[in-house]
């Protein structure tokens, strides 16, 4: 085999390589769209039961919280914001 006949093999593998990888490509973004259209996106559960509190049922809420740990986040954030200013 002369090297002509190699180059020309090369680019008929070349050839085909590139119209496979084009046609499978082109092939999913077919599919991809038909899905999108077709399919549903998935829709958030929404919990019916559940009710959104009102401000009255959250002062009930805020009590069980332990005042102790309320003093000491709130002394950790005044001595960083002291640290970063000085």
């Amino acid at each position: 085999m002369d090297i002509n006949q190699l180059l020309l093999t090369a680019l008929q593998l070349l050839g085909l390589g590139m119209a496979f990888v084009f046609l499978f490509l082109g092939l999913l973004m077919v599919v991809v769209n038909l899905m999108a259209k077709y399919i549903p996106a998935d829709q958030p559960v929404v919990n019916k039961k559940r009710v959104q509190q009102s401000p009255a049922t959250m002062s009930s809420a805020e009590s069980s919280i332990n005042p102790a740990l309320i003093a000491a986040i709130t002394t950790a954030v005044h001595q960083y914001h002291k640290t970063k200013t000085a």
